[in-house]
């Protein structure tokens, strides 16, 4: 699997770089967090009916990796003001700060899925992440799951 990481100063480039590689520009892309900023294993994250060892910590879609994955980061990053996405809101939001302190944003990471209808692929891999764990992802609401 393939981490962008989300403070990487080439995290768009490199973003550029797989859309031209894989010649899809769009799909899914799932949110997590690493063990060790330098290394390549996430943190699992303990759920209602069992571990999640993906550390998914959100799901989203993407017609265009480019502009969503930088809108993400964007939103996630404490000193840009945006409200250009759902879960840097969530992320940023003042209840979540242990949640932020067990998952730095140091080490967070994006990992994307190439596919041609994105909508589809992510009510689908919520779908299935509910079915698995009895709940969304943390950054992920039950409306965005359409349950």
């Amino acid at each position: 699997m393939m981490f962008f990481k989300i403070e990487s100063e080439e995290f768009w480039q490199k973003i550029e770089n797989n859309v031209k590689e894989t010649g899809l520009e769009g799909g899914v892309y799932r949110l997590h967090c690493l063990k060790d900023p330098e290394g390549d294993e996430v943190i699992p994250i303990q759920r209602c009916m069992g571990e999640d060892n993906e550390g998914i910590l959100y799901i989203g879609k993407a017609n265009q990796f480019l502009n969503r994955v930088i809108d993400l980061k964007k939103s996630l990053l404490p000193n840009y003001k945006t409200k250009s996405h759902v879960c840097g809101l969530r992320y940023n939001n003042d209840a979540h700060a242990n949640f932020r302190d067990a998952f730095p944003i140091e080490r967070l990471c994006v990992t994307l899925v190439s596919d041609q209808n994105p909508k589809r692929m992510e009510e689908e891999l919520l779908f299935k992440y509910c079915k698995k764990f009895g709940e969304t992802p943390p950054l992920n609401s039950l409306e965005q799951a359409n349950i």
